[in-house]
This record gives structure tokens, C-alpha cells and sequence, in this order.
């Protein structure tokens, strides 16, 4: 008897033993929390959600929006805005979002771009529009459209400039330090004072030295004009854009333009602006002058001679 009860003191005590370790190991964890299972992926710190401010808007001028669902809002200066967001602006608008210390971008009028946030560094997509990136000397940023990506090179601060248009161009300026772009599984160096560009996704030309001068020919209407339109013609830098009395024109992969303007009754101004990729303008004005119509002539009415 005495065996018998020593046995069961031996298993009593080691049930007793087995029971609080399982209970350390509950309170251990934190309260509600599920036990992990094997083989799944427990998020890190590096992967913040995609609800985790990871932008700061700067500056905004004109009309500025974030997309929030089916609604876009308007954001101005000190609104911090997510990875998973979409920014745009209005034609003639502008905005300068921060992304880190040292590091900024600029968005031109028309733009729209897609915001996130990686551990390697920032990552904007660029939808359309024009892009001027300014970029610390220990940070990275990577500008990507569907078919290039434009980087930095980790050699110093870097300030370059990226632009899609509608035509399927991409455009990339560098203006200080050095800039990477791929397009077509080719990858060149564009160091500071060169572009180069992608067409439909075709591998990138050579880097080019940016031409000291901004180019802007402009073939004005000659004769008289009765029509209540004028068409403006001319040439600009590939990869220029120009404007026409503040409405953007067509600007072909070879810089040749063409807008249509209204003309009213008499002299019209006409100012046409070419923006080249680095951010310089040129301009040049002329005047169009619309005749007046003449008024109809009067029917002389036949007189009844006959009437006395």
C-alpha cells in the first residue's frame, strides 16, 4: 500500500508540473492573440500596413487631391498621405511631397502618381505627367511607370526629372549627381546635365548632353482670318512641353506642336510657352487679328410704278 501510494504522488506532482508550465506559456502571449501556426509569415516592423502614414504633403498650389475610394479630396500642406494612396493635379496646379529626410518630390501640373513605401526606399508610380525627384545622399527612390524604372545610384544626392506622356514616352533628365533607367531589359547611367528617353517600352537611347538653349519655333497664321478658330504650329525640344495662352498643346516624340485656339473680333494675343525636360521655358507672342464680318447687303426693294 504504501508503494501504491507513492506512485500516485509522483504522477500527481508531475501532472501538477505539466499544468502551470501550460498556463506560463499562455500568459506569456498577449491577450487575445492566437498561437502562430508553422510555415506562416509573422509581419515585421519593415512591413508597415498599408494604412501607415509614409508621405507629407509640403507645399500645394491650385487643386490638389488624393483618391480616397471612388472620391478624390483635395489635400494641402502638412495632410500625410499613405502607401496605398493616389495623387493628382489639376492642370496649372503643383505640389511638393515629402518622403524623407533629404528627400522630395515635385509634382508639375497634370500629374498622377501612386504612393509606396518599401524597406529599400520609397517607390512612386507614375501614371502621367511630369516629376521633378530631389534625393538625400543615404536615401533611395525608385520612379516606376508600367514599362521603365528610374533610380538613383547610391553615388550622393541626386536631383533628376521623369515625365510620361500620353504618347507613351518616357522622358529622364538628370540635373545633379547621377540617375539609373531601365527600359526594354536595358539599363544606361544618365549623369548629370544628360537625358535619355523610352518609347513604348523600347530599350532607352544614349544619354545626350541637354542643349544649352531651349528650343521654340512657332509658325504664326499669315493672311486674314474670318474663322472663329486659328491653328498654332511649331517645334520644340523633344520631350519639351508647350503651351498655347495657358492650355497645353500636342507635342509629337519629334518636339513638332499644334493647338487650336478660339479667336474673337479683332486683335487676339497669343502666348506660346515651351517648358524643355530640366524645367527651363522660352516664350513667344504674336497677335492674330479676326475680321469683322461685314454686314449683309440690303436688297433694293422693287417700287410699284405702277401705283400712283
Amino acid at each position: 500500500m504504501k508503494g501504491v501510494s507513492r506512485s500516485g504522488t509522483v504522477f500527481a506532482a508531475l501532472c501538477a508540473l505539466l499544468l502551470g508550465m501550460a498556463c506560463k506559456r499562455q500568459q506569456s502571449a498577449p491577450l487575445g492573440a492566437a498561437a502562430p501556426v508553422a510555415g506562416a509569415i509573422v509581419p515585421t516592423a519593415a512591413q508597415a500596413p498599408a494604412s501607415a502614414p509614409a508621405f507629407e504633403v509640403a507645399t500645394a498650389t491650385g487643386k490638389v487631391e488624393v483618391q480616397h475610394g471612388p472620391s478624390w479630396v483635395p489635400i494641402g500642406p502638412g495632410d500625410r498621405l499613405t502607401r496605398s494612396d493616389v495623387v493628382r493635379t489639376a492642370p496649372g496646379a503643383s505640389a511638393v511631397l515629402k518622403l524623407a529626410v533629404g528627400t522630395e518630390i515635385e509634382l508639375r501640373s497634370g500629374v498622377e502618381i501612386g504612393l509606396d513605401q518599401l524597406p529599400s526606399g520609397a517607390t512612386v508610380d507614375l501614371r502621367r505627367g511630369k516629376v521633378l525627384a530631389r534625393v538625400g545622399a543615404a536615401e533611395a527612390l525608385a520612379i516606376t511607370t508600367p514599362n521603365t524604372r528610374t533610380t538613383t545610384t547610391n553615388e550622393g544626392p541626386a536631383r533628376f526629372v521623369v515625365q510620361a506622356d500620353a504618347q507613351g514616352r518616357v522622358s529622364v533628365a538628370a540635373l545633379e549627381g547621377s540617375a539609373k533607367f531601365e527600359a526594354g531589359g536595358k539599363s544606361v547611367k544618365v549623369p548629370a546635365g544628360s537625358a535619355t528617353a523610352s518609347t513604348a517600352g523600347r530599350a532607352p537611347e544614349d544619354p545626350e548632353r541637354i542643349p544649352e538653349d531651349v528650343l521654340l519655333n512657332v509658325v504664326w497664321p499669315s493672311g486674314e482670318r474670318h474663322g472663329e478658330t486659328a491653328e498654332i504650329e511649331g517645334r520644340a525640344a523633344p520631350s519639351s512641353t508647350v503651351s498655347v495662352n495657358g492650355t497645353q498643346a500636342t507635342v509629337g516624340s519629334d518636339g513638332r506642336f499644334t493647338a487650336t485656339i478660339k479667336l474673337r473680333e479683332g486683335k487676339n494675343p497669343i502666348d506660346v510657352t515651351a517648358e524643355d525636360l530640366s524645367g527651363r521655358t522660352r516664350k513667344d507672342s504674336g497677335t492674330i487679328v479676326r475680321q469683322t464680318p461685314q454686314p449683309p447687303l440690303l436688297k433694293p426693294e422693287a417700287a410699284d410704278l405702277w401705283k400712283k
